[in-house]
């Protein structure tokens, strides 16, 4: 089906009463996602139309089991309705949900049986801030720019309201795809976070499935549910902030990086791109780096995204890159906050195209009512026959763009995870019962830094144990081969000790409670009390400090 093709088709929930069958009029295609087809659309009442709604029909995909899509749809459902009702600002507002038929030709009383899922957004006036970046759309010096450091305000909150919401027993959400083209730039300069298909509850029963984008997800999917956690959208938010920098995705296929060794295999994921331009200001790239480092503990965490924020937009200002659009200069008072009305000129690039559509929509619209619409300007289209998609379940417009499930165009499909060299260009990756996902390896060398990290407990404890096992040497007669062999007994079983709390670490924070370890530093403690203890256990056997604590004890008293 054509994007943005006019159309003439009612859909509504099942009911007795033959009406609500046409509830909503969808008249404009808008585009498909790996789970929907996204229409324009107004609600009907009375013979009166609504302002313009976004409708998202769900769509059976062969390829997959259709029980595991409606659950995967439901929890992505449940977690948006919940969020709306919890009053997040800055993301898409859920306005209906029903199961009804397909899509069908107004006075035409669908086929029962084949109920579908639905839902009703409003209808964002406005374009997403890929296409809103690659088109330059701010360019113009004339008109009035996207405000970057707004933009990114805006998202940073809305992260900080889904990881830790405030309200008494709500449970933390992930949005599980954050992308330039799942955030959407009105025409008042206000942004939104879309396409809530893939949220889930941040539980993990509740997270079977993993979106990844490879040009901007985080290579933890890889790993399993366990180690997807509210790192995952702080790495979407740096790959947003990348993209507003540089005007590229941060990363690229492994075997196409122009810095490791050319008989290197690539890792699953994507890496980090070596961009140009950042390469010539070490500061700039370090810190947009951060945000997305390959391990999730090495990101900042959702409470520090703001004054992380505030740096980078100083040191953008320094850099004296090339303009992509947006303003990076402190927003005004009023800026983050909501624009009522069209008060301020629009923001140049996101209206003028759309106005046009939206206008020839309308009279569209007013052909319907009156029943004389004419036979050119309106026509069915007819959807193509189903059939597998050309890329991994990717949904394509008839251009040959991808678009999600907002009528967006996105980079983004499904694929099974299975073990192997390469990753596939997009995917969803799916996580069965009886198959063993592949597991997240660190880049070569990250073990042992982390290994490092909280060494100064175990060297502590050495040393203690060393001096004082010297002083008992010194204090005993005889051979010192004794002392020393019960030295290098205390050291291996210091080891020992070492490496089982390793082990329960493991098996506690990582499958347990699904965490990723960010050091070593509790074994490394448990270590020097183990190293100290056996060292205060020499230093009792020694005969004048015996002899110095009881006179310091007997002074004391």
């Amino acid at each position: 089906m054509t994007q943005g093709a006019l159309l003439d088709l009612v859909c509504g929930p099942a009911s007795p009463l033959p009406e609500t069958f046409q509830r909503y009029r969808l008249v404009a295609h808008l585009g498909s996602g790996g789970q929907a087809d996204v229409y324009r659309a107004v609600r009907v009442a009375g013979g009166v139309t609504s302002a313009p709604m976004t409708v998202k029909v769900f769509r059976v995909d062969p390829l997959r089991p259709i029980a595991d899509e409606l659950r995967s749809w439901d929890k992505g459902d449940a977690a948006l309705m919940d969020l709306n009702n919890r009053g997040v600002p800055g993301i898409c507002r859920r306005a209906d949900g029903f199961y009804g038929p397909p899509p069908h030709r107004p006075g035409e009383r669908p086929a029962p049986g084949d109920a579908v899922p639905y839902q009703v957004y409003d209808y964002l006036h406005g374009v997403n801030l890929r296409e809103y970046v690659v088109q330059r759309a701010g360019a113009n010096p004339a008109g009035r720019r996207l405000n970057a450091v707004s933009a990114l305000k805006t998202l940073a909150v809305v992260l900080s309201n889904l990881h830790d919401p405030q309200e008494p027993g709500a449970t933390p959400v992930l949005h599980m795809d954050v992308k330039p083209s799942n955030v959407m730039v009105l025409a008042t300069g206000e942004v939104r976070l879309i396409d809530f298909t893939g949220a889930r509850y941040y539980r993990e029963d509740e997270i079977t499935q993993i979106a990844y984008t490879p040009e901007s997800g985080g290579p933890e999917a890889f790993g399993g549910v366990k180690h997807v956690g509210p790192a995952y959208d702080v790495h979407g938010f740096g790959a947003v902030a990348y993209f507003m920098v540089t005007g590229a995705y941060p990363r690229v296929d492994g075997r196409s990086d122009q810095g490791g060794p050319p008989d290197a295999s690539p890792p699953p994921w994507s890496v980090l791109r070596r961009h140009p331009l950042l390469e010539r200001i070490p500061a700039l790239r370090d810190h947009l780096h951060a945000p997305l480092a390959d391990r999730p503990s090495d990101r900042p965490q959702t409470r520090e995204l703001q004054s992380w924020l505030a740096y980078l937009a100083d040191l953008v200002r320094r850099s004296g890159l090339p303009d992509v659009g947006c303003d990076w200069h402190e927003p005004e008072s009023g800026e983050t906050g909501r624009v009522v009305g069209r008060a301020r000129p629009a923001v140049s690039g996101t209206e003028t195209d759309a106005a046009q559509r939206i206008e020839r929509l309308e009279r569209e619209l007013v052909a319907m009512r009156t029943g004389a619409a004419p036979p050119t300007a309106f026509h069915q289209e007819v959807p193509p026959p189903v059939s597998a998609p050309p890329v991994s379940g990717a949904p394509v417009s008839s251009g040959g763009v991808a678009v999600n499930a907002d009528g967006v165009p996105q980079m983004r499909g499904r694929a099974k995870v299975v073990p192997r060299p390469a990753p596939e260009p997009t995917g969803v990756m799916d996580f069965e019962p009886q198959q063993q996902p592949p597991r997240y390896s660190p880049p070569r060398g990250e073990r042992a830094r982390q290994l490092k990290l909280g060494w100064e407990y175990t060297g502590t404890g050495a040393v203690i144990a060393f001096i004082c096992w010297g002083l008992w040497a010194l204090d005993s007669a005889g051979s010192l081969n004794g002392p020393f062999i019960a030295f290098l007994v205390v050291l291996v079983v210091a080891v020992g000790v070492f490496a089982l709390a390793r082990l329960l670490g493991r098996l506690i924070i990582e499958q347990r409670l699904g965490r990723p370890r960010r050091s070593a530093r509790g074994a490394h403690a448990i270590t020097g009390l183990f190293l100290a203890a056996a060292g205060i256990a020499y230093l009792r056997e020694v005969s004048f400090a015996v002899t110095a604590y009881h006179w310091v004890k007997d002074l004391i008293g």
